[in-house]
């Protein structure tokens, strides 16, 4: 009887039990209302979890009462508790608590924030995509402080300059790219394939990759696929217009002839001549410009892919330029044996076609409006110049008969694989990369008239291959012990970069061929080359934090390179890093609800640079030493024709040391991160001078300076939200003084740099100075009277400007000397460096309706404006600037632009004077769009799960004094006549192709 009455006990309590228990079902989705697949539903206080499906929708058991926790990657975990068995929506918004728990990359491996001891900055795919990015870099300018991205041109496919903190060396300042494990160039990589860059700027995070690291390093992480995810089908494509955003004001036709008659100077010839030609409407004009790219991801229990594809059309404002590239991408990770071994990999095509023009702009500008655009009469149809006019080529025809293409197809295979071993923490890991690098270089020209005489036609064509391969292993040991967290890295590389080229050219191609065979014997060029270089290094690194409080990262690496000789091969480069994360300690628990997070770093470490041509150390062979003996050619080649660098030639090394901070307030909803660093080269690889008596060629490298850079760097990001408005800022700015602090080598201690056409030098490096910095001869105004030209005298009674008259430019005479010399009277001018270089970015949303800016801009630094100075120049007979309109005269002395001289024996046009150099402060609205996402009830008869469209425009304005046509100017990429090569090109505007404004209209949807 009592058994019974137990078990009827029993069964009631449990029948109890039983019916309180409710299946609750629901929908959990983001701010923007979709569906989030594989968002966390847990019961709180139980074991009982489960993840929504592809739609969003779970299903879980759970007791009046309980309380289900909601969670999901990135975003706030929220609870809501059970009442009843109804149906429950959950909206999920970005999360605001502890950014520290971010997780960054770093070389070989990844570390959350709040362990984070060096300065690296990190930037998201979706902050990369504003839908006007055409490159990589075009899409990160400005949005990282300490990271100046500079145009090098402004024809399509150009590219850009980077620079991570300043110049460190004389030579390349390029920082090393790693995509998804393999280095590789930057515009590879299609800004819609992006999941993450993060830049490496300090020693301590740069170092664990040592002699390539010395100038940054910025890892490029592409997307992937996510796991128990179904196959998602993403589209982004805009069409758009590009725009001349600022003409030059030059004068036309009347205008110049009435000027010139004005001055009592018009040739006879001249008179009869009425053409009203405008070049530069001629040379510029509006282009469209097209981009859309294709993304498939998704992922099993096991494995993730994700594959895209883009193609990219862009021609360029400059006639007859353009871009066009096609690129393929596929990412696929497996594991197997419960997640104990596994695989990935990447793949990487991308093909290009860059229709690129030579023509020198400041010929746009120069060219006399007198002059016809055509005649018949001509070859292939083009005026040329009258014999009283300047020199210079028709834009038009020069546009017209020339057909120049960069033809590049890169390929990049990364493959990696990943096994635990026998210790818990304990993994292995191979890694594995290839790229391969074909280009062709092909130039058509036709002939074209150049005064009396005619430019034959000509044919070039080159090809160039490039090959490298990566292998690493690697052990990572990644354990906790109580409060003590451990992740070690072992490793060893090889790498090995073999770059073999040649060139054919011909002249005189009968009309209508184009083929390098037809071309005439009597002209003919070849060459050819093949360069090989070698690394191989071990490497380690011990990240160690006690209690998230007290952080510890050392490392140290030992590179050999094959550039170097024989006992000067291997460099060592070691780091070390501290980080205090007082936000952790119980002392500061008072202060938490007003300071979320405070952590205090500092780092030392030292990087090296081996950025010198391949055997440079060794005595090589001078082909083409050739000559005729009878009827026969006899081909000659000889060795130590050239200079040799020092078998003693070593790395150059760069120490940095670097302070930070890190904050948060506001519940994280603002915070801050702020470095201050000082980096120290030492050794600097440079080209020296040798004397010419010595009758050999060319220049030894040396290790031969010392160079610093020191800056502040500031960001902060603020973000929040007001009911269904959500809105962000983000501030960026950073400064960099960079000198020259010893020059070892040689008696002389400065290297000369631009010398435009030879008219003297306008920058150099000098000890003390910054590299490139601007040293011209002062003007002081213009002289108002004759007498006072000639009362301007030296203490001797030496008049200083003998030839000068009344309108004419004062110079000052710096070194009392009594006359007026370019190098001895230069003085410093400034900096192409600014003083403060910026960003500022912001966005809102509200109901599907989106808002996005960013500006940038820089100030403090100076640019040489050499196309002015050729616009301005009054001792040839071509096209001025509006400027000159406003020449001293006797009845306008209120002026800065000097008397009208044809002879100009005062030289006014003097290039090495600070009458060129202009500020270069500038303040850009770099990109603003405004976007619409679809309401769902629009989508779903579609099958659509997501679209919007946008509306978007790049370069929409620029406040600056500058006066040429954009101030954004970093190392020149050579194009347009550009003879300023290197770090000396820095703030020289030599004639660059304009920068285009663009206004598009988008779409982006996923099925």
């Amino acid at each position: 009887m009592k058994k019974l009455i137990l078990i009827l006990l029993l069964g009631t309590v449990c029948h109890f039990g039983w019916a309180q228990e409710l299946q609750i079902k629901g929908t959990v989705r983001d701010k923007d209302n979709n569906p989030l697949s594989g968002a966390t539903v847990t019961v709180k206080g139980t074991n009982t979890a489960t993840v929504t499906d592809q739609n969003g929708n779970f299903s879980v058991g759970a007791t009046k009462g309980q309380t289900l926790e909601f969670s999901y990657s990135g975003m706030e975990t929220t609870d809501v508790a059970i009442k009843n068995n109804e149906a429950i929506t959950v909206l999920l918004q970005g999360s605001s608590k502890n950014q520290m728990e971010e997780v960054v990359v770093i070389g070989y491996g990844t570390i959350k924030k709040k362990d984070l001891t060096g300065a690296v900055a990190a930037v998201t795919g979706k902050d990369l995509q504003a839908n006007l990015a055409k490159s990589v870099t075009g899409a990160l300018q400005g949005r990282i402080a300490g990271v100046t991205i500079s145009n090098g041109g402004g024809q399509p496919g150009a590219g850009m300059s980077i620079n991570i903190r300043g110049l460190s060396s004389l030579g390349s300042n390029t920082p090393l790219y790693v995509i998804d494990g393999v280095f590789g160039d930057i515009n590879l990589v299609d800004p819609n394939d992006i999941a993450s860059i993060d830049v490496l700027k300090d020693a301590s995070a740069a170092a664990i990759y040592g002699s390539r690291a010395a100038s940054g390093v910025v890892i490029i992480t592409t997307k992937g696929g996510r796991r128990n995810s179904p196959t998602v089908i993403s589209l982004n494509a805009f069409t758009g217009v590009q725009s001349l955003p600022k003409r030059m004001d030059l004068m036309n036709g009347p205008q110049w002839k009435a000027f010139i008659k004005q001055q009592g100077t018009l040739p006879p010839q001249a008179e009869a001549m009425n053409n009203n030609t405008d070049w530069q409407g001629e040379s510029f004009h509006s282009a469209p410009i097209n981009k859309i790219n294709l993304d498939i991801s998704g992922g099993g229990e096991h494995s993730t892919y994700n594959v895209s594809a883009g193609y990219q059309d862009q021609q360029g404002i400059l006639k007859t330029t353009g871009y066009k590239a096609f690129n393929v991408r596929a990412k696929n990770t497996f594991d197997f044996f419960n997640n104990h071994l596994r695989l990935g990999n990447t793949f990487i095509i991308k093909s290009g076609d860059r229709q690129y023009s030579d023509l020198t702009i400041t010929d746009i500008l120069r060219q006399n409006p007198l002059m016809a655009i055509y005649d018949s009469a001509k070859p292939s149809g083009y005026a040329t110049y009258a014999p009283w006019m300047k020199n210079l080529a028709n834009p038009v025809g020069w546009l017209n008969t020339r057909n120049q293409h960069q033809y590049q197809t890169d390929i990049m295979l990364n493959g990696y694989g990943e096994v635990d071993l026998f210790v818990k923490g304990l993994k292995y890991r191979l890694n594995v990369g290839i790229s391969r690098g074909f280009g062709r270089g092909y130039q058509r020209m036709l002939p074209l008239a150049d005064g009396t005489a005619v430019n034959p036609s000509y044919l070039g064509e080159s090809a160039g291959f490039g090959n490298q391969w990566l292998v690493e292993n690697t052990l990572h040991f990644d354990r906790v012990f109580g409060k003590h967290s451990f992740n070690v890295l072992a490793g060893y590389s090889a790498q090995e970069n073999k770059d073999r080229a040649f060139n054919v050219s011909r002249d005189n191609l009968p009309a209508g061929t184009d083929a390098i065979n037809a071309g005439a014997l009597d002209n003919q060029k070849t060459g050819g080359s093949l360069q090989v270089a070698s690394l191989e290094s071990q490497f380690g690194r011990l990240v160690y934090s006690y209690d998230s409080r007290y952080l510890v990262t050392a490392s140290l690496r030992r590179d050999g390179s094959s550039k170097f000789a024989e006992g000067h091969r291997y460099g060592v480069f070691p780091s070390f890093a501290l980080g205090w994360n007082l936000s952790n300690e119980r002392f500061f628990e008072s202060l938490k609800s007003s300071i979320n997070e405070f952590k205090i770093r500092a780092s030392y470490g030292r990087l090296g640079n081996q950025d010198i041509a391949n055997y440079s150390t060794q005595s090589s062979v001078t082909n083409g030493i050739n000559y005729i003996q009878g009827n026969a050619l006899w081909k000659g080649a000889i060795n130590n024709v050239m200079w040799v660098s020092p078998v003693d030639l070593s790395w150059e090394s760069t120490t940095t040391q670097n302070i930070g901070l890190d904050l948060a307030f506001l519940k994280n909803k603002l915070t801050v991160t702020a470095d201050y660093y000082l980096r120290q080269t030492s050794g600097v690889l440079l080209y020296i001078q040798q004397a010419p008596s010595s009758g050999l060629k060319g220049q030894p490298y040396m290790n031969a300076g010392d160079i610093d850079n020191k800056g502040f760097e500031f960001l902060a990001n603020y973000s929040d939200a007001v009911g269904q408005l959500h809105y962000n800022i983000g501030i960026n700015a950073s400064t960099v003084k960079n000198n020259v602090k010893a020059i070892t080598v040689g008696g002389n201690k400065e290297f000369s740099g631009a010398n435009p056409r030879g008219e003297g030098i306008i920058n150099w490096a000098r000890i003390g100075y910054p590299i490139g910095g601007f040293w011209l001869v002062k003007t002081d105004g213009l002289f108002q009277s004759d007498a006072e030209a000639q009362a301007y005298k030296d203490a001797n009674g030496n008049v200083i400007q003998p030839k000068a008259k009344a309108g004419d430019i004062k110079y000052i005479d710096f070194n009392g000397d009594g006359k007026i010399t370019d190098g001895d009277d230069a003085q410093y001018a400034g900096s192409p460096f600014p003083k403060l270089a910026y960003g500022i970015r912001g966005g809102l949303d509200y109901k599907g309706v989106d808002l996005a800016f960013f500006f940038d801009g820089m100030y403090g630094n100076k640019i040489y404006n050499y196309t002015r100075a050729r616009m301005e120049q009054t001792n040839e007979f071509r096209n001025y600037s509006t400027a000159l309109l406003n020449s001293w005269t006797t009845s306008n002395t209120n002026t800065t632009i000097p008397r009208y001289s044809l002879a100009d024996d005062n030289e006014n046009r003097k290039r090495t004077s600070d009458r060129w150099l202009e500020n270069g402060s500038f303040f850009r609205l770099k990109t603003l769009e405004v976007g619409y996402t679809l309401p769902k009830l629009w989508l779903s008869k579609a099958s659509l799960k997501k679209a919007r469209v946008f509306v978007a425009a790049d370069n929409l304005f620029t406040i600056t004094k500058y006066t040429g046509y954009t101030p954004d100017l970093g190392r020149s990429n050579g194009d347009n006549g550009d003879d300023i090569g290197g770090v000396f090109g820095n703030g020289v505007d030599y004639g660059r192709a304009p920068l285009a404004r663009s206004i598009v209209l988008g779409i982006q949807a996923s099925f």
